[in-house]
């Protein structure tokens, strides 16, 4: 995997080594990043818009009454752990949904935990310092990065 130098013309803020949470990408060609991570259900254009990039599709729908469902909480953190793997490799990696608060910064602090051995309130803590004090601002998300947590 190459090694990439990250500094991204994106709406978007580094909350970790390599590790961007943004709003939606326009698709294009975006040759700061390895990898971009689609978390909106709503916003999933075609992977060829983004040319020499892998994607990854999370489609979650960002629920302040139900909690994730049992598939959306395995494809988060499959997904959470192939981010790592990039993000140990040298990778950029820009993670997104609509706004870029909630979806995106609930697998990116997933990831976080996985790829730099970070604690849940450290990883909650830096995206709220980087990104916005806004995200992760569903509960039900912010639990989930708590209890992951507990069983990693």
């Amino acid at each position: 995997m190459a090694r990439t130098l990250c500094n991204p013309p994106v709406e978007a803020s580094l909350v970790a080594p390599r590790l961007y949470v943004g709003s939606r990408p326009r698709p294009g060609r975006y040759r700061w990043f390895n990898m971009v991570v689609l978390c909106a259900k709503e916003y999933q254009p075609p992977s060829f818009g983004f040319p020499g990039m892998n994607v990854i599709r999370i489609p979650l729908v960002d629920d302040f009454v139900h909690p994730l469902s049992i598939v959306d909480q395995a494809l988060v953190v499959s997904n959470a752990r192939t981010i790592a793997r990039y993000l140990e490799g040298g990778a950029c990696v820009l993670s997104t949904c609509w706004q870029g608060w909630n979806r995106s910064a609930l697998v990116a602090a997933i990831a976080m935990q996985i790829a730099f051995d970070m604690s849940a309130d450290n990883a909650i803590t830096q995206i709220r310092e980087t990104r916005s004090p806004n995200a992760l601002g569903n509960p039900r998300f912010e639990r989930f990065v708590r209890d992951f947590e507990k069983t990693r």
